[in-house]
């Protein structure tokens, strides 16, 4: 207990021994006192969290709101920008090959891996009429705040995203995304490694590979 509750336990009024039941009263206030903050606190993170990912949700529903594919590609460009850490996640991805690959290749690649994944989101987007809902605090995990959306496409299942995000500042920045469990930094790592072995780890053939698969 701080200093300052056995200044008051530590002495009656009547200058005996202190009051178990005056003591026991202060012990209580000041758990309840130190609790609400933590708690507020909590609450603020969580709050904050969902306004973050709602807004991640708003504007990838609204990619495809012109009706033009190169316009929809700025859009999720840009949202990468201010949401994710697109530089982390590809060198996370490209595992132990980063370290061997020279600054040219590292900026082609990177570059390549963008284009990859606005490929890849916007394909998850397309459909008429699909939508991405929040649906809860996941709790944090090894530095990040997790969270859920529930993306919703007109006959087919729903999926379950989890978004993973480490603090930047005031806000948050996205460097995993989890679908039906999988990482999708994992994965790709994994592909990447597939296409990195087959030839002879040669940087050129996966920006290559990555680059053809964007344009699909």
């Amino acid at each position: 207990m701080p200093a300052f509750s056995y200044a008051i336990c530590g002495r009656s009024k009547s200058g005996g021994k202190p009051s178990h039941f005056m003591c026991g009263l202060f012990l209580a206030l000041f758990l309840a006192w130190l609790g609400p903050p933590a708690l507020a606190t909590e609450k603020d993170t969580q709050g904050a969290v969902r306004a973050f990912v709602e807004g991640v949700n708003a504007a990838s529903v609204g990619f495809f709101s012109s009706a033009s594919e190169a316009d929809a590609r700025e859009r999720c460009r840009a949202l990468l920008a201010w949401a994710f850490d697109v530089p982390a996640m590809g060198k996370e991805a490209l595992g132990r090959a980063w370290e061997k690959s020279t600054d040219g290749e590292r900026k082609e690649f990177l570059e390549a891996f963008e284009e990859d994944v606005i490929s890849a989101y916007l394909r998850r987007m397309r459909a008429k009429g699909t939508t991405l809902t929040f649906i809860g605090n996941r709790p944090p995990f090894d530095g990040h705040q997790l969270a859920a959306s529930r993306r919703s496409v007109p006959g087919k299942e729903d999926q379950i995203w989890i978004w993973w995000m480490r603090p930047e500042g005031q806000s948050w920045r996205i460097d995993d995304l989890v679908l039906d469990g999988h990482s999708a930094v994992s994965t790709e790592a994994h592909e990447y490694a597939t296409v990195l072995e087959s030839n002879n780890g040669d940087m050129n053939a996966l920006i290559a590979f990555m680059r053809k698969r964007a344009v699909k």
